[in-house]
């Protein structure tokens, strides 16, 4: 949001979005729609307000992040602010539940940059110096760099004479579950190992660790973060000669988190959890034309320009601007139409998840192409027009990710007519911040 930004970048930093009497912002001059519904609810109001002491009490403390600390609570309150316009989208007029924007946690990761990580973790994230920007595989990452890691290989096996251990009777029936997906893992010098599958729309796991006693497999404990487990990465790894189970999981180009539990000799610990904060970058994946040409640079340059602002502050209204006259008129009739019956969004509903026009050209292969609910209108300068411009995630069904699509339409005899696309990539960039808490219950799915 606009002030939150403005704000941030600035000496006193204040939590723009905030209750009055709890972060300094005075909700009778709330304008976004996000400072609105965050003063319209007492508990989210109450969160803000502790985020803003501790956020503040994180920057005096740790003067060396600074810069660090003030982008990534930029990415942090964009993240919130498309949260909040995903409930606020599917439940008009009900207050902002505690959860929104995932406060707590934000409040935790602040306060756990003092916090002394247990060992082997603190070796992890002492490491984490050398991590490459765009890590997706941390772990993996490390061991390329030097760190004293070492990840175990995953072995896939179609049936039980793949299986080179003798199992007990829980190995047995774990491997009468074998399907295509199968493996277990290849740890050099581990006690410890599991069989695994993976699969399902969710990509979720099943794991069934095993003791290594000469050539037997001997069942044990599942640890608490690979229960019920989807839409992760699960994995073994050696932190110098400790013996840990983990799972990636990756919630956004700005977010990873590293869950970790210990062999002790007898069953996996109690987990730590490992969240590290990344800086991103946007850039142009590819851009088309009407009618069929392709590449677009000019549309490119637009769409980018679009999506940089639009990145930090996801809300209706943030690419709007004041337009007069027959510009006015011109926009609102495109408006109108793109919400008539057989218009991109009837009624303003863009849940249909309409296609990014690509004119034949194939400008983001392999990617989700489809708008989601979330996505917006706004008014793009485009070859000397103002056009219908949309701008939004890609969608696949139920699966969003984090790219920007951006499209452009004019009217041309009562229709809208697709002028332009292009697809802009969310990279991950470099680790800005890392913090240990512990691990959270799991989730069956």
């Amino acid at each position: 949001m606009r002030k939150t930004i403005q704000g941030l970048l600035g000496i006193p930093l204040l939590l723009a979005a905030g209750a009055c009497a709890a972060a300094g912002f005075d909700c009778g001059k709330a304008s976004t729609l996000a400072e609105k519904a965050i003063c319209a609810s007492p508990k989210v109001s109450a969160l803000d307000g502790k985020l803003g002491e501790v956020f503040r009490a994180a920057l005096k403390t740790h003067p060396e992040k600074g810069d660090a600390l003030k982008l990534d609570q930029l990415h942090w309150l964009a993240g919130r602010d498309a949260a909040m316009v995903d409930f606020l989208g599917d439940n008009p007029g009900k207050p902002l539940p505690a959860d929104i924007g995932q406060y707590q946690a934000r409040i935790d990761f602040l306060q756990g940059l003092d916090a002394k990580a247990p060992s082997p973790v603190d070796r992890l994230q002492g490491a984490l110096s050398r991590l490459p920007a765009g890590s997706y595989d941390v772990l993996a990452d490390l061991a390329k760099v030097g760190a004293p890691v070492t990840v175990a290989t995953d072995v896939p096996i179609q049936d039980a004479k793949g299986f080179p251990y003798e199992p007990d009777a829980r190995m047995r029936e774990a491997l009468g579950q074998l399907d295509a997906s199968s493996g277990y893992r290849k740890l050099a010098g581990s006690p410890v190992s599991s069989l695994y599958s993976v699969g399902g729309t969710a990509h979720c796991w099943t794991e069934a660790p095993f003791r290594i006693e000469g050539k037997k497999a001997i069942a044990v404990g599942v640890p608490a973060a690979w229960d019920g487990d989807c839409m992760t990465q699960h994995g073994m790894a050696k932190v110098g000669d400790d013996v840990l189970a983990t799972v990636l999981a990756n919630p956004s180009p700005d977010e990873m988190n590293l869950d970790v539990s210990p062999w002790d000799g007898k069953r996996f610990g109690p987990g730590n959890r490992l969240v590290l904060r990344f800086d991103h970058s946007l850039s142009p994946l590819g851009s088309a034309c009407a009618p069929k040409q392709s590449p677009c640079d000019d549309f490119a340059t637009a769409a980018m320009t679009a999506a940089a602002r639009y990145d930090r502050s996801p809300l209706p209204g943030t690419l709007d601007r004041r337009l007069t006259g027959d510009a006015k008129r011109a926009y609102d009739a495109m408006v109108a139409a793109a919400r008539a019956p057989k218009g991109i969004a009837p009624k303003g509903d863009t849940s249909a998840y309409p296609e990014l026009p690509a004119f034949g050209a194939n400008i983001a292969d392999a990617q989700m192409k489809g708008y989601g609910p979330e996505a917006s209108f706004f008014p793009i300068d485009f070859r000397g027009e103002t056009l219908l411009g949309f701008i939004g995630h890609g969608h696949v069904g139920w699966r969003i990710n984090d790219d920007w699509l951006v499209s452009a339409w004019r009217l041309k005899d009562g229709k809208l007519e697709p002028v332009a696309s292009a697809y802009v990539k969310v990279n991950r960039g470099a680790l800005l911040l890392s913090s240990v808490m512990a691990s959270p219950p799991s989730v069956s799915h």
